[in-house]
């Protein structure tokens, strides 16, 4: 258990946060903002006004259980979605089956109420003590989150080590998944019902096209706060920054970052394409949320509710998973027509950014061990043969 987690007991301002619109990888979300160039920038950001640039919203209701009968049980949901993706994007249509099979399931008898743009809790702190102290039941954070509580998910966090998303599926469908689940309930008590597969993370600029390491030296890259993820852009030649998630989009409008790392899907729901002409598919690193329950509470359900939370959460990894399949590329293509440079690497490119980041996949290796990074690279060599 890290330090951190013994004074969240502490924490009990979780009903004071109300925060804006997010997207579902635990990071809370960047406001919308006007689509005018970053200043310090070379080029004016693209954009065709007549492309429309996004999935459908507003399509579906969240349901109100607040007023369901004693003999209903209800489960509080707090999530970082926002209202108008629900069952639309990849995290809304994870939340939604969620909510839909938990209710079918139990034939009504348990019901999920659904938070979403972080009503309930915006930071990792907020969620893990909410969590704990009952505020809530369950909540999703996203896989770099977990740092001050667990190593849990470092397996997740090496970079240029899934080739793609069904890799990365494959991995968390396996024993390592499994051994990934049982080491973030031994260090958190919180259990893992299920993973919200938000896609490859890709890398975006407002200068010019990367094909190589050399092309982002001193570039002002934003990236989460993941001690991983900052080795391994620092090690690539890039001046790391950590600007919060709520400030990303105003920081690269004024130019403060030059680029950033997200996967498509969250480039588009945030509209950093409004202020970025370059989108690289890096495919550095996949992006998941770990959708979890407090064991404590999961611990007093009935054998009958139990397996009506595990099966829900089985079915919406699954649709969550098919889901970002089925959108990215329409998103992708969206942003083409739109206008934004994208640019695919070669095998060879690709290779050079493996072989560029040695220091980092070492303290992977310390941070996990050597018997479990030697698991980890047999595993991903084995996943991969399945993709």
């Amino acid at each position: 258990m890290k330090k951190r987690f013994g004074r969240i007991l502490a924490l009990v301002s979780v009903f004071s946060l109300l925060c804006t619109s997010c997207l579902g990888g635990g990071e809370t979300a960047a406001p919308a903002g006007e689509s005018n160039a970053p200043s310090g920038t070379d080029e004016t950001p693209a954009g065709n006004s007549e492309v429309t640039v996004g999935l459908e919203r507003d399509v579906y209701a969240i349901p109100d259980y607040t007023n369901v009968g004693d003999d209903v049980r209800v489960i509080r949901m707090s999530v970082s979605m926002s209202a108008s993706d629900y069952g639309t994007s990849a995290s809304g249509v994870m939340v939604k089956t969620f909510v839909d099979r938990v209710e079918e399931l139990s034939g009504g008898k348990m019901v999920v109420q659904v938070f979403p743009a972080n009503q309930l809790a915006s930071t990792t702190d907020d969620i893990v003590n909410g969590l704990i102290t009952g505020a809530f039941e369950m909540s999703e954070v996203g896989q770099a989150n977990w740092g001050d509580y667990t190593t849990a998910f470092t397996a997740l966090n090496v970079p240029f080590l899934y080739p793609d998303e069904q890799t990365a599926y494959n991995i968390m469908n396996s024993e390592i998944g499994d051994g990934m689940r049982e080491q973030l309930l031994t260090d958190t008590g919180l259990r893992a019902v299920g993973f919200m597969h938000l896609g490859m993370r890709t890398l975006t600029n407002n200068t010019k096209e990367i094909h190589s390491p050399s092309d982002m030296a001193n570039m002002k890259l934003r990236v989460q706060s993941d001690p991983t993820q900052i080795a391994a852009f620092e090690e690539l030649g890039a001046s790391v920054m950590t600007t919060s998630f709520s400030e990303l989009f105003t920081a690269l409008q004024q130019g403060l970052c030059d680029g950033q790392d997200n996967p498509i899907i969250t480039i588009v729901s945030q509209k950093f394409y409004e202020v970025q002409n370059y989108i690289t598919m890096l495919n550095h690193l996949p992006n998941l949320s770990m959708v979890v329950i407090s064991d404590a509470y999961y611990q007093s359900l009935s054998a009958d509710e139990q397996s009506w939370v595990d099966q829900a959460g089985q079915e919406a990894t699954e649709a969550c998973y098919q889901t970002m399949l089925d959108t990215t590329q329409t998103l992708i293509d969206q942003l083409t027509e739109y206008g934004i440079n994208i640019t695919y690497l070669t095998d060879e490119e690709y290779q050079v950014f493996v072989d560029s980041v040695p220091n980092t996949w070492a303290l992977c290796e310390e941070t996990m061990g050597t018997d479990a990074w030697n698991e980890l690279l047999a595993a991903v060599e084995a996943a991969q043969s399945e993709a």
